[in-house]
């Protein structure tokens, strides 16, 4: 069974060569289309700028065609107006791009809908009954049968367990196998079936080149007698199994045409001599199954999606329940910060830990991003906060994390960190190891940098560290950031350096200020960093 994420709002599945990808239809209308002010842009030729748009009526969701070049299709009939039900493929002329429409809440079964087998049988059945055979009928009556079991069946091992049982009542064969890959080498074993019903795990004694010629060319191979004169010429493996037929029908994506996987049948005991009603049907069979693999694993990808995107959630959480949200009160000393990661979950953090003598400040960001970056963020603001607490000098607790991540991480990973002792006196001093230099405000407003410092803490096994002294009279503000807001990028690729954002460090509300500059600097380019600032005011 699927258990798909909570989110039952009309969506479309993006599937193509970076993966599968959810699009909520949060507004209406929808556009699709290769311009870059489409809500859904697709870069391919076969898509014109606006190609097509779903939208909203009171009797449900519309997909319309906006007069595009080559023809948008659900369910591979072309359609200027039509309306959409959970299950439909979208296809924006012959791209590579597959679109599968859901709506409605969100089943513990996840209804794969897709279009009407069994109305296909009926077609198929209307068009042979004048031309063919009794044996013929009751062929297309175990196709009609097949039509109603692939309907109730919706886990991929189950659609292709039906296939093969299907294929090989059919048939006659003797076994069936089913390969899943994009391509001749890629090919797997999914599942084997003997025509007894029982499970088959070994493929070893197939006809590896009929396997192979059919995914490489895309085409049926149906070897009914290869007893026969010349059948097997070429074909080594079919005399060293005494194979006597051999079927290779390739299961190809409906929206793409390219290969899914391969449905292989074989028996060595007689011929599968198929007629052209057999073959249409189990070309038939083969096709909707095909499909229906195609959804699940579309479906198996939101799902894999959505089941991120809450762990995501959990992780941002307990990342900013770690962050201190509530900064201490230091007599003499106003504080102020605030993060902003660029994903769900960032690499920097900062905290400020009350001392004796005033308080230690940390601002601090890992090398790269995501979760990765966020538990060794986790892990570093734990020790750091431990050497603090337990009265460490900044040298020291620097120290016994950058040897902590040079034994355990081993340079895969580093860290930038400053970190700042206050004292109710007024003196100060910092360890810088490698991150953006602090920004001191002094009392008349001129701002001054404090470029010393040292390695990034975790890079170099043989890096030393050192303290700054620093003063802070009264009126004096530090400033700590990292470099998600110091390299924050515009669209022409400029960053937002210490010249676009230093006449902002003299405000009352100077973080605000900064990122909002940041905000419309960027015009919004998505940024690559995350971006953190803490602000220490002396204030007597």
């Amino acid at each position: 069974m699927f258990v798909m994420s909570s989110d039952d709002q009309p969506r479309l599945l993006l599937t193509d060569a970076d993966g599968t990808r959810t699009y909520p239809l949060q507004h209406f209308p929808f556009t699709l289309g290769r311009s870059g002010d489409c809500d859904l842009c697709m870069a391919h030729a076969q898509v014109s700028r606006r190609h097509a748009s779903v939208e909203s009526e009171p009797d449900g969701l519309y997909l319309r065609d906006l007069a595009s070049r080559h023809g948008t299709l659900r369910n591979g009939v072309p359609v200027d107006r039509v309306r959409l039900r959970s299950g439909d493929r979208i296809a924006l002329g012959q791209s590579s791009v597959s679109l599968l429409f859901l709506d409605g809440p969100v089943l513990e079964e996840a209804n794969t809908t897709r279009h009407d087998l069994a109305t296909g049988a009926r077609e198929l059945l209307e068009r042979a009954s004048s031309q063919v055979s009794g044996s013929d009928l009751e062929k297309l009556s175990l196709f009609l049968e097949a039509a109603q079991r692939f309907n109730g069946t919706q886990v991929v091992e189950d659609v292709l367990s039906t296939m093969i049982e299907y294929a090989l009542r059919l048939t006659c064969a003797e076994r069936g196998f089913v390969f899943l890959g994009d391509n001749a080498a890629s090919l797997r074993l999914r599942t084997g079936r003997a025509s007894n019903g029982s499970v088959l795990q070994d493929d070893s004694k197939i006809s590896r080149s009929i396997a192979r010629d059919a995914a490489h060319s895309g085409l049926d191979y149906i070897l009914g007698d290869a007893t026969g004169e010349g059948a097997a010429i070429g074909r080594d493996s079919i005399i060293a199994h005494d194979l006597r037929s051999v079927i290779a029908i390739p299961l190809r994506r409906r929206s793409t045409g390219t290969l899914l996987g391969l449905l292989y049948l074989d028996s060595r005991l007689q011929s599968c001599n198929l007629s052209t009603v057999s073959r249409e049907i189990l070309r038939a069979i083969a096709t909707e199954a095909a499909t229906l693999v195609e959804n699940a694993r579309m479906l198996e990808a939101e799902q894999a999606a959505a089941l991120l995107r809450k762990e995501m959630e959990i992780a941002a959480g307990i990342q900013q329940r770690i962050i201190a949200s509530n900064l201490p009160v230091v007599p003499g000393y106003a504080l102020s910060a605030r993060t902003l990661p660029c994903t769900e979950v960032g690499g920097d953090f900062y905290d400020v830990v009350s001392t004796e003598d005033g308080c230690v400040a940390i601002v601090a960001d890992v090398s790269g991003k995501g979760v990765s970056a966020a538990l060794l963020a986790s892990i570093v603001h734990g020790m750091m906060y431990a050497q603090i607490a337990s009265g460490a000098s900044l040298v020291d607790a620097v120290s016994a994390v950058h040897a902590f991540l040079c034994a355990r991480v081993s340079g895969a990973k580093y860290v930038t960190l400053v970190v700042l002792r206050c004292r109710h006196d007024g003196s100060a001093e910092l360890v810088n190891g490698g991150h953006v230099p602090p920004l001191l405000v002094e009392p008349d407003g001129c701002v001054r940098l404090i470029q010393e410092g040292d390695m990034p803490v975790g890079m170099l096994a043989d890096a030393t560290f050192h303290a700054v002294p620093v003063t802070m009279p009264p009126g004096s503000r530090m400033v700590l950031l990292s470099d998600g807001v110091s390299e924050a990028e515009n669209p022409a690729g400029e960053q937002f350096t210490v010249s676009h954002f230093e006449r902002y460090l003299t405000g009352k509300n100077p973080i605000g200020a900064i990122f909002d500059a940041v905000d419309r600097f960027s015009e919004g380019v998505p940024q690559a960093d995350d971006r953190t600032m803490l602000t220490i005011d002396r204030l007597i």
